[in-house]
Protein backbone atom coordinates (compact mmCIF):
# COMPACT_ATOMS: atom_id res chain seq x y z
CA UNK A 1 0.00 0.00 0.00
CA UNK A 2 1.33 3.43 -0.99
CA UNK A 3 0.47 6.57 0.97
CA UNK A 4 1.27 10.04 -0.33
CA UNK A 5 2.26 12.65 2.24
CA UNK A 6 4.45 15.73 2.75
CA UNK A 7 7.77 16.11 4.56
CA UNK A 8 7.44 17.75 8.03
CA UNK A 9 10.70 19.68 7.91
CA UNK A 10 11.32 22.96 6.05
CA UNK A 11 8.92 25.03 3.96
CA UNK A 12 9.99 23.58 0.60
CA UNK A 13 7.09 21.12 0.83
CA UNK A 14 8.64 17.97 -0.61
CA UNK A 15 6.07 15.27 -1.31
CA UNK A 16 6.74 11.67 -0.34
CA UNK A 17 5.46 8.19 -1.02
CA UNK A 18 5.35 5.84 1.97
CA UNK A 19 5.13 2.20 0.92
CA UNK A 20 3.86 -0.30 3.49
CA UNK A 21 3.96 -4.07 3.30
CA UNK A 22 2.66 -5.36 6.62
CA UNK A 23 5.19 -4.07 9.18
CA UNK A 24 7.79 -3.11 6.56
CA UNK A 25 7.92 0.48 5.35
CA UNK A 26 9.97 2.36 2.79
CA UNK A 27 10.06 5.97 1.69
CA UNK A 28 10.80 7.76 -1.57
CA UNK A 29 10.37 11.20 -3.06
CA UNK A 30 7.27 11.56 -5.20
CA UNK A 31 8.46 11.58 -8.80
CA UNK A 32 5.19 13.22 -9.90
CA UNK A 33 5.41 16.08 -7.43
CA UNK A 34 5.85 19.49 -9.09
CA UNK A 35 7.57 20.64 -5.89
CA UNK A 36 10.48 18.23 -5.52
CA UNK A 37 10.23 16.02 -8.63
CA UNK A 38 11.30 12.99 -6.60
CA UNK A 39 14.23 14.76 -4.91
CA UNK A 40 14.74 14.59 -1.14
CA UNK A 41 17.43 16.03 1.11
CA UNK A 42 19.20 13.84 3.66
CA UNK A 43 16.70 14.81 6.36
CA UNK A 44 13.76 13.76 4.21
CA UNK A 45 15.46 10.52 3.20
CA UNK A 46 15.88 9.47 6.85
CA UNK A 47 12.38 10.33 8.07
CA UNK A 48 11.45 6.72 8.80
CA UNK A 49 14.28 6.60 11.35
CA UNK A 50 12.36 9.19 13.38
CA UNK A 51 8.94 7.53 13.68
CA UNK A 52 7.70 5.22 16.40
CA UNK A 53 8.33 5.45 20.12
CA UNK A 54 11.44 5.75 22.25
CA UNK A 55 12.30 6.93 25.76
CA UNK A 56 11.57 10.55 24.84
CA UNK A 57 8.18 9.96 23.21
CA UNK A 58 5.28 11.44 25.21
CA UNK A 59 2.50 8.87 25.43
CA UNK A 60 0.31 9.98 28.33
CA UNK A 61 -0.89 13.32 29.80
CA UNK A 62 1.21 14.53 32.73
CA UNK A 63 0.19 17.04 35.43
CA UNK A 64 2.76 18.17 37.99
CA UNK A 65 5.09 15.31 36.92
CA UNK A 66 2.36 12.68 37.50
CA UNK A 67 0.63 10.58 34.85
CA UNK A 68 -3.07 11.43 34.61
CA UNK A 69 -6.05 10.73 32.35
CA UNK A 70 -7.06 13.00 29.52
CA UNK A 71 -10.14 14.08 31.49
CA UNK A 72 -7.99 15.13 34.45
CA UNK A 73 -5.57 17.09 32.26
CA UNK A 74 -8.32 18.89 30.34
CA UNK A 75 -10.15 19.72 33.56
CA UNK A 76 -6.97 21.26 34.98
CA UNK A 77 -6.43 23.37 31.85
CA UNK A 78 -10.04 24.57 31.81
CA UNK A 79 -9.71 25.59 35.45
CA UNK A 80 -6.50 27.54 34.72
CA UNK A 81 -8.09 29.34 31.77
CA UNK A 82 -11.20 30.18 33.78
CA UNK A 83 -9.24 31.50 36.78
CA UNK A 84 -6.71 33.57 34.80
CA UNK A 85 -7.42 37.02 33.37
CA UNK A 86 -7.84 36.66 29.63
CA UNK A 87 -5.12 39.15 28.80
CA UNK A 88 -2.76 37.01 30.91
CA UNK A 89 -3.43 33.85 28.85
CA UNK A 90 -1.42 33.06 25.72
CA UNK A 91 -1.26 30.36 23.06
CA UNK A 92 2.09 29.95 21.32
CA UNK A 93 1.70 27.84 18.18
CA UNK A 94 4.06 26.52 15.54
CA UNK A 95 4.65 26.32 11.80
CA UNK A 96 4.83 22.57 12.34
CA UNK A 97 1.10 22.45 13.08
CA UNK A 98 -1.30 21.79 10.21
CA UNK A 99 -3.81 24.26 8.76
CA UNK A 100 -6.64 22.52 10.59
CA UNK A 101 -4.83 22.75 13.93
CA UNK A 102 -4.13 26.46 13.53
CA UNK A 103 -7.68 27.20 12.42
CA UNK A 104 -9.22 25.47 15.45
CA UNK A 105 -6.77 27.21 17.81
CA UNK A 106 -7.70 30.61 16.41
CA UNK A 107 -11.40 29.78 16.57
CA UNK A 108 -11.10 28.73 20.21
CA UNK A 109 -9.21 31.86 21.28
CA UNK A 110 -11.66 34.14 19.48
CA UNK A 111 -14.68 32.48 21.09
CA UNK A 112 -13.11 32.53 24.56
CA UNK A 113 -11.77 36.06 24.19
CA UNK A 114 -8.00 35.45 24.24
CA UNK A 115 -6.02 38.07 22.32
CA UNK A 116 -2.55 36.62 22.82
CA UNK A 117 -2.23 34.08 20.00
CA UNK A 118 1.16 33.76 18.34
CA UNK A 119 3.25 31.38 16.25
CA UNK A 120 6.98 30.73 16.29
CA UNK A 121 7.00 31.27 12.53
CA UNK A 122 6.39 34.98 13.12
CA UNK A 123 9.90 35.29 14.55
CA UNK A 124 11.45 34.91 11.10
CA UNK A 125 8.55 35.91 8.83
CA UNK A 126 7.13 39.11 10.29
CA UNK A 127 9.66 41.31 8.51
CA UNK A 128 8.76 39.71 5.17
CA UNK A 129 5.05 40.16 5.82
CA UNK A 130 5.52 43.83 6.69
CA UNK A 131 7.78 44.44 3.67
CA UNK A 132 5.33 42.76 1.29
CA UNK A 133 2.46 44.88 2.59
CA UNK A 134 4.48 48.08 2.15
CA UNK A 135 5.54 47.22 -1.40
CA UNK A 136 2.70 45.12 -2.82
CA UNK A 137 -0.19 46.36 -0.69
CA UNK A 138 -0.74 42.85 0.69
CA UNK A 139 1.27 39.91 1.97
CA UNK A 140 1.89 38.21 -1.36
CA UNK A 141 4.64 35.85 -2.50
CA UNK A 142 4.46 36.63 -6.23
CA UNK A 143 6.87 33.98 -7.57
CA UNK A 144 7.39 30.22 -7.35
CA UNK A 145 10.01 27.53 -7.88
CA UNK A 146 9.08 27.52 -11.58
CA UNK A 147 10.71 30.96 -11.93
CA UNK A 148 14.06 29.38 -11.09
CA UNK A 149 14.10 27.77 -14.53
CA UNK A 150 13.24 31.03 -16.32
CA UNK A 151 15.78 33.23 -14.54
CA UNK A 152 19.10 34.18 -16.12
CA UNK A 153 20.61 35.33 -12.83
CA UNK A 154 19.69 34.00 -9.38
CA UNK A 155 20.85 35.99 -6.36
CA UNK A 156 20.92 34.12 -3.06
CA UNK A 157 21.18 36.54 -0.16
CA UNK A 158 21.00 35.82 3.55
CA UNK A 159 20.48 32.12 2.96
CA UNK A 160 22.67 29.04 3.08
CA UNK A 161 20.20 27.40 0.72
CA UNK A 162 22.41 24.39 0.00
CA UNK A 163 22.16 23.36 3.66
CA UNK A 164 18.81 24.77 4.75
CA UNK A 165 16.66 24.22 1.65
CA UNK A 166 18.65 21.64 -0.34
CA UNK A 167 15.88 20.74 -2.79
CA UNK A 168 15.39 24.39 -3.79
CA UNK A 169 19.16 24.63 -4.24
CA UNK A 170 19.03 21.51 -6.42
CA UNK A 171 16.47 23.28 -8.62
CA UNK A 172 18.79 26.29 -8.78
CA UNK A 173 21.80 24.17 -9.81
CA UNK A 174 19.71 22.31 -12.40
CA UNK A 175 18.74 25.62 -14.00
CA UNK A 176 20.92 27.47 -16.49
CA UNK A 177 21.05 30.61 -14.33
CA UNK A 178 24.22 32.37 -13.20
CA UNK A 179 24.16 31.93 -9.42
CA UNK A 180 25.40 34.69 -7.13
CA UNK A 181 25.67 34.13 -3.37
CA UNK A 182 25.79 37.12 -1.02
CA UNK A 183 26.60 36.35 2.60
CA UNK A 184 28.66 37.52 5.55
CA UNK A 185 30.53 34.20 5.63
CA UNK A 186 31.60 31.39 3.36
CA UNK A 187 29.11 28.54 3.26
CA UNK A 188 28.34 25.45 1.20
CA UNK A 189 26.09 27.69 -0.88
CA UNK A 190 28.86 30.18 -1.60
CA UNK A 191 31.24 27.40 -2.59
CA UNK A 192 28.73 25.95 -5.05
CA UNK A 193 27.73 29.30 -6.60
CA UNK A 194 29.23 30.92 -9.68
CA UNK A 195 30.07 34.09 -7.76
CA UNK A 196 30.43 34.77 -4.04
CA UNK A 197 30.18 38.32 -2.70
CA UNK A 198 31.12 38.61 0.97
CA UNK A 199 29.21 41.51 2.50
CA UNK A 200 30.26 43.26 5.68
CA UNK A 201 27.86 43.03 8.58
CA UNK A 202 25.05 45.58 8.36
CA UNK A 203 25.88 46.73 4.82
CA UNK A 204 23.26 44.62 3.02
CA UNK A 205 21.26 47.56 1.70
CA UNK A 206 24.32 49.31 0.27
CA UNK A 207 25.31 46.17 -1.58
CA UNK A 208 21.77 45.54 -2.87
CA UNK A 209 21.58 49.08 -4.24
CA UNK A 210 24.83 48.52 -6.12
CA UNK A 211 23.84 45.20 -7.74
CA UNK A 212 22.30 46.73 -10.92
CA UNK A 213 25.72 48.23 -11.72
CA UNK A 214 27.34 44.80 -12.10
CA UNK A 215 28.04 43.46 -15.59
CA UNK A 216 26.48 40.09 -14.83
CA UNK A 217 23.23 41.83 -13.77
CA UNK A 218 22.65 44.32 -16.57
CA UNK A 219 19.92 43.31 -19.00
CA UNK A 220 19.26 39.94 -17.35
CA UNK A 221 16.14 38.36 -15.88
CA UNK A 222 16.92 38.29 -12.16
CA UNK A 223 15.35 36.23 -9.39
CA UNK A 224 16.36 36.91 -5.77
CA UNK A 225 16.07 34.22 -3.09
CA UNK A 226 16.45 35.06 0.59
CA UNK A 227 15.88 33.66 4.03
CA UNK A 228 16.67 34.42 7.67
CA UNK A 229 19.98 36.13 6.96
CA UNK A 230 17.83 39.12 6.02
CA UNK A 231 14.68 38.55 8.05
CA UNK A 232 16.22 37.91 11.47
CA UNK A 233 18.41 41.00 11.61
CA UNK A 234 18.20 44.61 12.72
CA UNK A 235 16.21 46.68 10.18
CA UNK A 236 15.07 43.43 8.56
CA UNK A 237 11.90 44.88 7.01
CA UNK A 238 13.89 47.67 5.37
CA UNK A 239 16.38 45.14 4.04
CA UNK A 240 13.63 43.10 2.41
CA UNK A 241 12.09 46.27 0.99
CA UNK A 242 15.46 47.34 -0.39
CA UNK A 243 15.61 44.03 -2.26
CA UNK A 244 12.07 44.48 -3.60
CA UNK A 245 12.86 48.12 -4.52
CA UNK A 246 15.85 46.98 -6.53
CA UNK A 247 13.69 44.56 -8.52
CA UNK A 248 11.07 47.22 -9.20
CA UNK A 249 13.67 49.79 -10.28
CA UNK A 250 15.29 47.36 -12.73
CA UNK A 251 12.05 45.93 -14.13
CA UNK A 252 12.76 42.53 -12.61
CA UNK A 253 9.26 41.93 -11.32
CA UNK A 254 5.94 40.65 -12.68
CA UNK A 255 7.76 38.65 -15.36
CA UNK A 256 8.70 34.97 -15.61
CA UNK A 257 12.06 34.36 -13.96
CA UNK A 258 11.93 37.69 -12.12
CA UNK A 259 10.98 38.64 -8.59
CA UNK A 260 11.72 38.00 -4.93
CA UNK A 261 11.24 34.59 -3.29
CA UNK A 262 11.38 34.10 0.48
CA UNK A 263 12.21 30.61 1.73
CA UNK A 264 10.31 29.59 4.86
CA UNK A 265 11.76 27.43 7.61
CA UNK A 266 8.79 25.30 8.69
CA UNK A 267 6.32 23.17 6.69
CA UNK A 268 3.28 25.33 7.48
CA UNK A 269 4.73 28.73 8.30
CA UNK A 270 2.89 30.10 5.28
CA UNK A 271 -0.35 28.60 6.52
CA UNK A 272 -0.14 30.40 9.83
CA UNK A 273 0.62 33.59 7.95
CA UNK A 274 -2.50 33.18 5.82
CA UNK A 275 -4.75 32.42 8.79
CA UNK A 276 -3.53 35.51 10.64
CA UNK A 277 -2.00 33.75 13.63
CA UNK A 278 -0.68 36.86 15.35
CA UNK A 279 -1.26 38.79 18.54
CA UNK A 280 -2.45 42.38 18.68
CA UNK A 281 -0.79 43.14 21.99
CA UNK A 282 2.50 41.33 22.59
CA UNK A 283 5.09 40.20 20.07
CA UNK A 284 6.12 36.54 19.85
CA UNK A 285 9.29 37.10 21.86
CA UNK A 286 7.44 39.14 24.49
CA UNK A 287 5.35 36.08 25.39
CA UNK A 288 8.50 34.84 27.11
CA UNK A 289 10.27 38.01 28.19
CA UNK A 290 7.50 40.01 29.88
CA UNK A 291 5.53 39.03 32.99
CA UNK A 292 2.08 39.70 31.48
CA UNK A 293 1.45 36.11 30.38
CA UNK A 294 0.68 33.98 33.44
CA UNK A 295 -0.82 30.90 31.73
CA UNK A 296 0.79 29.84 28.47
CA UNK A 297 -0.04 26.91 26.18
CA UNK A 298 2.87 26.02 23.87
CA UNK A 299 2.20 23.65 20.97
CA UNK A 300 4.66 21.76 18.75
CA UNK A 301 7.73 23.87 19.51
CA UNK A 302 10.55 24.17 22.04
CA UNK A 303 11.02 27.84 23.01
CA UNK A 304 13.06 27.02 26.12
CA UNK A 305 15.80 25.83 23.76
CA UNK A 306 15.78 28.74 21.34
CA UNK A 307 14.05 31.80 22.82
CA UNK A 308 16.47 34.39 24.12
CA UNK A 309 15.31 36.00 27.40
CA UNK A 310 13.10 33.01 28.12
CA UNK A 311 11.55 33.27 31.58
CA UNK A 312 9.73 30.84 33.84
CA UNK A 313 5.98 30.84 33.16
CA UNK A 314 3.60 30.59 36.13
CA UNK A 315 1.37 27.97 34.48
CA UNK A 316 3.01 26.30 31.50
CA UNK A 317 1.09 23.84 29.31
CA UNK A 318 2.93 22.05 26.49
CA UNK A 319 1.60 19.82 23.71
CA UNK A 320 4.30 17.87 21.90
CA UNK A 321 5.16 14.40 20.66
CA UNK A 322 8.58 14.31 22.31
CA UNK A 323 10.26 15.44 25.51
CA UNK A 324 12.12 18.74 25.21
CA UNK A 325 13.60 21.44 27.44
CA UNK A 326 10.17 23.07 27.37
CA UNK A 327 8.24 19.95 28.40
CA UNK A 328 10.71 19.50 31.28
CA UNK A 329 9.61 22.88 32.66
CA UNK A 330 5.89 22.39 32.01
CA UNK A 331 3.21 21.97 34.66
CA UNK A 332 0.99 20.12 32.18
CA UNK A 333 2.30 18.00 29.29
CA UNK A 334 -0.07 16.69 26.61
CA UNK A 335 0.85 13.86 24.20
CA UNK A 336 0.35 15.18 20.67
CA UNK A 337 0.47 13.09 17.54
CA UNK A 338 3.65 12.85 15.53
CA UNK A 339 3.98 13.65 11.81
CA UNK A 340 3.42 10.03 10.79
CA UNK A 341 0.15 9.91 12.77
CA UNK A 342 -1.54 13.14 11.63
CA UNK A 343 -3.59 14.10 8.58
CA UNK A 344 -4.26 17.59 7.31
CA UNK A 345 -2.91 20.36 5.11
CA UNK A 346 0.11 22.66 5.03
CA UNK A 347 1.16 25.49 2.74
CA UNK A 348 4.68 25.66 1.36
CA UNK A 349 6.98 28.53 0.40
CA UNK A 350 5.57 28.82 -3.11
CA UNK A 351 1.96 28.95 -1.85
CA UNK A 352 0.90 25.37 -2.66
CA UNK A 353 -1.50 23.56 -0.34
CA UNK A 354 -0.12 20.10 0.33
CA UNK A 355 -1.59 17.11 2.13
CA UNK A 356 -0.10 15.23 5.05
CA UNK A 357 -1.58 11.77 5.41
CA UNK A 358 -1.17 9.55 8.46
CA UNK A 359 0.37 6.15 7.86
CA UNK A 360 0.70 5.02 11.49
CA UNK A 361 -1.84 4.94 14.35
CA UNK A 362 -1.45 7.37 17.24
CA UNK A 363 1.12 6.09 19.72
CA UNK A 364 -0.06 5.55 23.29
CA UNK A 365 -2.75 8.08 24.22
CA UNK A 366 -1.57 10.77 21.81
CA UNK A 367 -4.10 12.88 19.93
CA UNK A 368 -4.10 15.32 17.02
CA UNK A 369 -3.48 18.94 18.00
CA UNK A 370 -6.90 20.01 16.72
CA UNK A 371 -8.58 17.31 18.81
CA UNK A 372 -6.77 18.41 21.98
CA UNK A 373 -7.81 22.03 21.37
CA UNK A 374 -11.42 20.93 20.84
CA UNK A 375 -11.42 19.05 24.16
CA UNK A 376 -10.30 22.22 25.96
CA UNK A 377 -12.82 24.36 24.06
CA UNK A 378 -15.70 22.10 25.03
CA UNK A 379 -14.51 22.00 28.65
CA UNK A 380 -14.72 25.81 28.60
CA UNK A 381 -18.33 25.58 27.43
CA UNK A 382 -17.66 26.71 23.86
CA UNK A 383 -19.84 25.41 21.01
CA UNK A 384 -19.08 24.24 17.46
CA UNK A 385 -16.06 22.10 18.34
CA UNK A 386 -17.56 18.66 17.66
CA UNK A 387 -15.37 17.76 14.70
CA UNK A 388 -14.95 14.07 13.94
CA UNK A 389 -12.00 14.44 11.56
CA UNK A 390 -9.60 16.95 10.06
CA UNK A 391 -11.62 16.72 6.82
CA UNK A 392 -14.61 18.34 8.57
CA UNK A 393 -12.41 21.21 9.68
CA UNK A 394 -10.94 21.65 6.20
CA UNK A 395 -14.41 21.79 4.67
CA UNK A 396 -15.43 24.46 7.17
CA UNK A 397 -12.34 26.50 6.29
CA UNK A 398 -13.43 26.56 2.63
CA UNK A 399 -10.03 27.62 1.33
CA UNK A 400 -9.46 28.29 -2.35
CA UNK A 401 -6.65 25.86 -3.21
CA UNK A 402 -6.16 26.98 -6.81
CA UNK A 403 -2.53 27.75 -7.63
CA UNK A 404 -0.64 29.77 -10.20
CA UNK A 405 3.12 30.12 -10.65
CA UNK A 406 3.11 33.92 -10.62
CA UNK A 407 0.89 36.58 -9.08
CA UNK A 408 0.89 40.13 -10.39
CA UNK A 409 1.73 42.63 -7.67
CA UNK A 410 1.73 46.37 -7.22
CA UNK A 411 5.08 47.97 -8.02
CA UNK A 412 5.50 50.65 -5.37
CA UNK A 413 8.86 51.79 -4.13
CA UNK A 414 9.20 52.04 -0.37
CA UNK A 415 11.14 54.89 1.19
CA UNK A 416 13.82 53.54 3.51
CA UNK A 417 15.22 55.67 6.31
CA UNK A 418 17.05 53.22 8.54
CA UNK A 419 19.36 54.94 11.02
CA UNK A 420 23.09 54.30 10.98
CA UNK A 421 23.89 51.47 13.38
CA UNK A 422 26.93 49.90 14.99
CA UNK A 423 26.70 46.18 14.23
CA UNK A 424 29.66 45.14 16.38
CA UNK A 425 30.29 42.89 18.21
CA UNK A 426 28.59 40.47 15.85
CA UNK A 427 26.91 37.17 16.56
CA UNK A 428 25.24 35.40 13.65
CA UNK A 429 23.07 32.32 13.77
CA UNK A 430 23.56 29.37 11.47
CA UNK A 431 22.07 25.99 10.65
CA UNK A 432 23.42 22.46 10.36
CA UNK A 433 22.78 20.45 7.21
CA UNK A 434 21.82 17.25 9.04
CA UNK A 435 19.77 18.78 11.89
CA UNK A 436 16.65 20.90 12.13
CA UNK A 437 14.62 22.97 14.60
CA UNK A 438 16.22 22.02 17.92
CA UNK A 439 16.68 18.39 16.83
CA UNK A 440 13.33 17.27 18.29
CA UNK A 441 12.87 14.97 15.30
CA UNK A 442 16.23 14.89 13.51
CA UNK A 443 17.97 14.00 16.78
CA UNK A 444 16.16 10.65 16.64
CA UNK A 445 17.94 9.65 13.43
CA UNK A 446 21.16 7.67 13.85
CA UNK A 447 22.17 8.54 10.31
CA UNK A 448 21.73 12.28 10.82
CA UNK A 449 23.53 12.22 14.15
CA UNK A 450 26.51 10.50 12.53
CA UNK A 451 26.54 13.13 9.80
CA UNK A 452 26.44 16.02 12.27
CA UNK A 453 29.87 17.51 12.70
CA UNK A 454 30.72 20.28 15.13
CA UNK A 455 32.21 23.22 13.29
CA UNK A 456 35.04 25.11 14.94
CA UNK A 457 33.34 28.51 14.69
CA UNK A 458 29.84 27.42 15.76
CA UNK A 459 28.44 26.94 19.24
CA UNK A 460 25.00 25.69 20.22
CA UNK A 461 23.33 27.83 22.86
CA UNK A 462 19.95 28.30 24.51
CA UNK A 463 18.57 30.45 27.33
CA UNK A 464 20.52 28.60 30.01
CA UNK A 465 23.87 29.44 28.46
CA UNK A 466 23.24 32.87 26.90
CA UNK A 467 24.68 34.84 29.81
CA UNK A 468 27.67 32.56 30.11
CA UNK A 469 28.37 32.93 26.40
CA UNK A 470 28.52 36.71 26.54
CA UNK A 471 30.35 36.94 29.85
CA UNK A 472 32.91 34.29 28.99
CA UNK A 473 33.71 35.60 25.51
CA UNK A 474 33.90 39.35 26.01
CA UNK A 475 37.55 39.54 24.97
CA UNK A 476 37.03 37.26 21.99
CA UNK A 477 34.04 39.26 20.76
CA UNK A 478 35.99 42.50 21.13
CA UNK A 479 38.76 40.97 19.06
CA UNK A 480 36.32 39.96 16.32
CA UNK A 481 34.72 43.38 16.29
CA UNK A 482 38.01 44.80 14.98
CA UNK A 483 38.27 42.34 12.11
CA UNK A 484 36.11 41.65 9.03
CA UNK A 485 35.23 38.22 10.43
CA UNK A 486 32.93 37.06 13.18
CA UNK A 487 31.96 34.41 15.69
CA UNK A 488 29.11 32.32 14.32
CA UNK A 489 26.63 30.94 16.83
CA UNK A 490 23.91 28.37 16.24
CA UNK A 491 20.90 29.31 18.32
Amino acid sequence: MDIKTTCPYCGVGCELIISRNNSQMSLAGDQNSPVNQGMLCIKGQTLLETVGTDAKRILQPVVDKNLVSWNQAIERIAKLFTNTKKDEIGLYLSGQMLMEDLYVAKKMTQKFGIQNLESNSRLCMYSTVAANKRAYGADIVPVSYADIYHAEVIIIIGSNTANCHPVVFSHIKKSSAFVVCIDVRKTNTSELSDLFIQVENGRDMELIADLPQQNWFVGKKVLSVYSQGLTQTTDATDKVNSLINMHIQTGNINKKGCGVLSLTGQPNAMGGRELGISSTDLTASEFFSTPQIKTLWVMATNPAHSMINYRKIDNLIVSDFTKTLTTEQADIVLPAGSWSEKSGHCKNSERRYLMQNAFLPFAGNAKADWEIICLVAKALGLSDFDYKSSNEIWEEMAIDTSWQPQIKVREQLVEINSPARDYQPVINNGRLLAQWHGMGRTGRSKTLNKLTKKEANIESIHHISNNNLFKGRAVELDKYSKQPCFKSVKI
